[in-house]
């Protein structure tokens, strides 16, 4: 029975001393998005193009389109590219979807753009997957940059 306990404790303790290296290899990772994002915005703050919101979604507005604008109930016809911030891609298609099934950063920069529009979205984790990403290719914390191309939006 001791020596259950014993192995019992000793696999607890190389679970938790795991877990605490890979927290510390995703906080590296976080303090240097949130520091890369902070310096991109500093320094785009005065291009007449670049806005950011008070939630902290900041985007740049490469062709504005034309006819309609989409609403979070809208579905959607999008070209995009998702990268990250040392550039590497993690997607990229040409799909349609509901903007309502999407992270909270397409929720509130989609609706900006018209029918037809271009824009590079730079997503704060929080409006993106923030811990809880899903996509082995995200680490936690990740900054997420689209171009987004806006083909269609249906309401």
């Amino acid at each position: 029975m001791k020596r259950i306990s014993i192995g019992f404790l000793l696999t607890f303790m190389l679970v938790i001393l795991f877990s605490a290296c890979q927290e510390y290899k995703f906080m590296d990772w976080k303090l240097m998005n949130d520091q890369w994002l902070e310096n991109f915005v500093q320094t785009h703050k005065n291009d007449s193009d670049f806005h950011t919101t008070s939630t902290g979604l900041s985007y740049k507005v490469i062709h504005q389109g034309y006819q309609r604008k989409p609403n979070v109930n809208s579905y959607i016809t999008v070209r995009y590219i998702g990268r990250l911030i040392d550039g590497s891609i993690f997607d990229s298609a040409t799909t349609t979807l509901s903007l309502s099934g999407t992270i909270p950063g397409w929720k509130e920069g989609i609706p900006k753009m018209n029918n037809g529009g271009t824009y590079k979205f730079y997503i704060p984790s929080k409006l993106g997957y923030d811990t809880a990403t899903t996509n082995v290719l995200i680490p936690p914390h990740s900054v997420l940059i689209f171009d987004v191309n806006l083909l269609d939006s249906y309401n």
